[in-house]
Parts: C-alpha cells; structure tokens; sequence
C-alpha cells in the first residue's frame, strides 16, 4: 500500500477506524454502525497532565485484555483495548497493534502506514530486541522509495505516542528471558487489587520506610548471627500477615527477604504477587515462576507443587521450557534452603489435634545454638529463646513457616 502524505492527517484516519471496529470480526462498514462500548470511562487528562487513578486503573484494564486476546488470535476484538493502551506510550500494545494492522489479521482491514507508525513508536529506545528487530523486517519490506515517508510517520507517532507526553516510563527487565515494563509515573502507591500491566519491576526498586535487616548477612553457607536470624523470621512474619490481609506490594519486600534464605511458603507467596501482579505490584514472569520453581523442590507441600505446574503451563511461548528450566535451575542454585542453612519438614498443625494434618515449616538450622538456652524446670527440658527481635515480634512464634 503507498504511503500518502500528509502524515497527521494519516494518524488521524488510523485511529478513527481504531476507535470503531467492533469487537468482532464484522466488515468496517457495519462497524461504523453500531456503538462501541466504553472501554475508558475516566475523563481522558491532557497530554502531559497527571492522570487520575481511574484512568489508570482503565488502561492498565485495557492493556491486559488487549494482550490477552491478541496472545489468543481474537485480533479484531484486541484492537480496541490495544489502541488503548497504545495512545498512552504502553510499548507492547504498541507493537502488538503495529503487527494486527500491518497484517491485517483476524479481518481486521490493512493499514501499512499505521502498521509501520505503532511499530515505529514501540520499537524506540528502552524497547525489546524482538521488536526492534520485527520493526526493521518490516521497514525493508517496503520499497525504498517510501522509506522516508515511512521515517515520517514513525516520528509523527512518536511525538504523539511516545511514553513521556503521557507520563510513562518503561524499562527492561529479566536476565534470561528479557521483557518489558510499562507504567504510569504518577500509580497510585496503594495495595488494592488493580489489573496486571504488560511489565515488569525489581523488588530492589520498591520502597521500605526502613531497613528490613540491619544485622550482618553471613557469607554463603555460613553460620548466621543470632540477630540476623530472629530479623529473618520477623521479616517472615510481616510478609505472611501483609499477605493475608491482601497488602500485597506492601508485603513483598519482607517475604523476599525470607525467600532468599530458602523459606518456601514466603518463595511461593513472593511467587503469586509477581505471577498475578497482586495489589498493583508489577508483573514479573521471570522472577515469580524462579521462586516458584525453588518452592516447589523436594520437601514442599503438593499445593506448591500443583501451583507451579499450572503456573508453567501458563506462561507465555517465549518461555520455553529450556528458559524456565534455567530460570528454574538459577533460583535452585542461590536460594535453595539447605544453601542457607535453612531446613524445611512437614509437621503437624496441632499434634493434639491431628497428625494427618500437617503444615510446611521452614527454618534456620542453627537457631538452637544462636538463639536458645537449655532451662530445666524440675524434670522438664526447656528451651528459652534468646535473640532480640525487632519491634512487634513475636519471639519465637514469629517463624509463620
């Protein structure tokens, strides 16, 4: 198809037929017909304008089911939410866009210049390879006299759809298999349940008031101080209870921390918020399918195990099982318990009670030597903890594993 000149009036016309191809696979022409149903409800703000967290929450809404759709083959009905998202600099959408209506797939009518425009504006700097790479095949197909017509319109999309009018940011994340987050600078800092956006974020970049461990980590394999210990296990104990009461990104650091020394419900639980992006905490496959491939090594509970075959069957194409296997295998090798001194056993949750009832307890080897004190009380054994814990533990109970 030629590229026409002029490139706004080019934009304008793409997103017109954006704004109504229906939700199904009907013609154009019926399409123009009925009445779309409102994706955003939220008053849309300005270019550059703070926007509310309504309008957040829509698009981040938007974003996923357009990603989910579009990864299902339902094009036509993905145009819609991808747009969406697209308008607002979400990279992915972008480029998932760019691909349906270059291609024309699922029906949807083919549009080069809108095509090469949402590839052009997604595959700018702090983009994936593979788009990148998906951009330049597609820009050496077209023949060299419209070549810089089509350099034209990339940039006309990206001074209208580049992340930073809209307020934002991407960035890459992962290590062996590489994706990419996107997200408004201006999120709202709050724990409720908001949809899942197409990015992804490093626990190290979120924010603690103050520090979770101030007590010396021991070198790999060696034994840790008292201190250290009880800070672990109150750590744990935070993490738990932030997770019960649903406050998840608030929770996430603290179970990381125990994650890290091998306490496997805090893994699996670390694994959930970053698998389902719980409590608006960023989606990250990479990290939530490791520490649920070291939560479910041996001695972990069948409910771990089937939580992470169902979160592997789950996961996108570009993670192949050779990558989740070496994702897998990475997480095994540095947070493995025994690696940390840390043991895991199945007891009961009361032995009065039931002994076919049983919980998955995790912890540090040598906390009988760091932290307790034989006492007698007549022909009693006793043992008396003695490690300071931090405020609002509870001493030896604090350890929810």
């Amino acid at each position: 198809m030629p590229l026409a000149k002029p490139i706004l009036p080019a934009i304008r016309r793409s997103l017109a037929w954006l704004a109504v191809v229906s939700l199904g696979s009907a013609p154009l022409a019926a399409a123009e017909e009925a009445e779309p149903a409102p994706i955003i409800s939220a008053p849309a703000p300005e270019p550059g304008d703070v926007p509310s967290a309504e309008f957040i929450a829509d698009v981040y809404a938007a974003a996923e089911r357009g990603g989910r759709l579009y990864d299902a083959g339902n094009y036509a009905e993905a145009v819609p939410y991808l747009a969406v998202a697209a308008e607002r600099g979400f990279k992915v959408p972008q480029a998932s866009l760019g691909d349906i209506v270059l291609n024309g797939r699922g029906g949807v009518p083919r549009d080069t210049q809108a095509g090469i425009g949402w590839l052009g504006v997604a595959a700018e700097a702090q983009t994936l390879p593979r788009i990148e790479t998906y951009y330049r095949r597609m820009l050496a197909q077209l023949p060299p006299d419209y070549r810089p017509t089509a350099q034209q319109i990339v940039e006309a999309y990206r001074s209208a759809y580049g992340g930073r009018l809209h307020r934002v940011a991407c960035r890459l994340h992962g290590e062996v298999v590489l994706d990419l987050q996107c997200h408004f600078i201006d999120e709202p800092d709050d724990d409720a349940d908001t949809p899942a956006i197409d990015g992804y974020e490093n626990v190290e970049e979120m924010v603690v008031v103050a520090p979770i461990i101030t007590a010396p980590a021991p070198e790999f394999g060696q034994i840790p101080s008292g201190a250290f210990i009880s800070q672990v296990y109150e750590a744990a104990s935070r993490g738990a209870e932030l997770y019960r009461q649903k406050r998840y990104k608030e929770a996430l650091p603290f179970l990381v921390i125990a994650a890290k020394r091998g306490f496997k419900w805090a893994q699996a639980s670390a694994a959930d918020i970053y698998l389902h992006g719980r409590g608006g905490a960023a989606v990250d496959l990479e990290a939530g399918i490791g520490w649920l491939g070291v939560a479910a090594q041996p001695r972990t509970t069948n409910s771990i195990m089937d939580f992470y075959k169902e979160s592997r069957a789950l996961l996108p194409e570009r993670y192949t099982p050779e990558a989740v296997e070496e994702i897998v295998s990475n997480y095994r090798s540095e947070y493995g318990n025994l690696n940390h001194r840390v043991a895991c056993r199945h007891q009961p949750i009361d032995p009065g009670w039931s002994m076919r009832i049983k919980n998955l307890r995790c912890h540090f080897i040598d906390e009988a030597t760091q932290c307790r004190e034989v006492s007698l009380d007549g022909e009693e054994i006793g043992w008396q903890w003695t490690c300071q814990p931090l405020e609002g533990a509870r001493t030896r109970d604090a350890r929810p594993y």
